[in-house]
């Protein structure tokens, strides 16, 4: 178009304009070169700056290098193509986010990890055959991980009741292992929860030698319950941003996504189904964030 021709044309004058600069420069050289050689013969072939570089070998070492990164570069051009395309949490892109992706992938080579039971997003993925049909129609394929290494069976078995509720035809992966510790459901009144959560939470922790606990909470009582937390256990994170690395880690289950603890406590889950339109996703993704110890607190009025 006309703006990229006169961008064009401006990066010439500029490179004529800088060209010039690099000629003066070699011309001072020139002129300033003074070596008396008494004896030519024995001096020999004496090289000046210009035997060795003109002007535009100069000014090609003047000009600043491109030290962006592939991945730096990728995103600063809106015309980017990629020859195949990794999603991970792929479950959450809205129909839009899906339009982005297929317009930078061409051939559309995509490797696509998820699980939609555990959508979270209102605007996420309900199935992978409505996400993917408007694009590829029927030409993709579904591997299905039927293996869990991570949550041990008596914790999946708790998961796997939420899991048919969220969907009868969704089937819960297999655990490869037992913790041998059942998971516990406690119901307790709610002007008593915060301080049930501390006494609980203060237990685990004094149980875990080099552990992390996840207390995953509902999002609208992370206030009020993380600051119980913080109170009683000063090395517990709560925020919008908590350090992770923490013995302690009081998270809504957004925040929690993808992360995993030796321990979690799973805090009012009735109020976490309650607060979102998938909330019985949330619950699912809560469950699953142990691998050794899960404990659940419900208030009761």
């Amino acid at each position: 178009g006309e703006d990229e021709r006169a961008a064009a044309a401006r990066r010439d004058r500029i490179r004529m304009m800088e060209r010039e600069y690099a000629e003066g420069v070699l011309e001072i050289a020139r002129g300033s070169r003074s070596i008396d050689v008494e004896d030519e013969a024995e001096g020999g072939e004496i090289l000046g700056v210009t035997d060795l570089i003109d002007a535009d070998r100069l000014l090609e070492r003047q000009e600043e290098a491109d030290r962006l990164t592939t991945a730096q570069r990728a995103a600063a051009d809106r015309t980017w193509a990629f020859g195949h395309v990794i999603v991970d949490e792929a479950q959450e892109l809205s129909p839009m986010a899906w339009r982005l992706l297929m317009r930078r992938s061409p051939s559309r080579s995509m490797t696509i990890v998820g699980d939609v039971a555990q959508t979270g997003a209102l605007s996420g993925t309900p199935s992978w055959a409505d996400a993917l049909a408007p694009y590829v129609a029927q030409r993709w394929r579904l591997t299905e991980l039927t293996v869990s290494y991570r949550t041990p069976a008596e914790i999946m078995a708790v998961a796997a009741d939420v899991l048919a509720e969220i969907d009868p035809a969704l089937r819960p992966p297999r655990s490869v292992r037992e913790s041998g510790v059942p998971p516990w459901d406690r119901a307790v009144p709610d002007e008593q929860l915060a301080a049930e959560l501390v006494a609980a939470a203060t237990r685990e922790a004094a149980g875990l030698t080099e552990g992390r606990l996840g207390v995953l909470v509902p999002a609208g009582r992370v206030g009020e319950l993380g600051s119980a937390v913080t109170a009683a256990l000063p090395e517990a994170a709560v925020g919008e941003h908590p350090e992770l690395e923490s013995r302690v880690v009081v998270l809504t289950v957004a925040q929690a996504k993808g992360l995993e603890f030796d321990s979690v406590l799973v805090v009012d889950p009735d109020r976490m189904v309650a607060e979102s339109p998938r909330g019985r996703s949330d619950l699912y993704v809560a469950l699953t964030r142990a691998t050794q110890r899960l404990g659940i607190l419900r208030p009761t009025p």
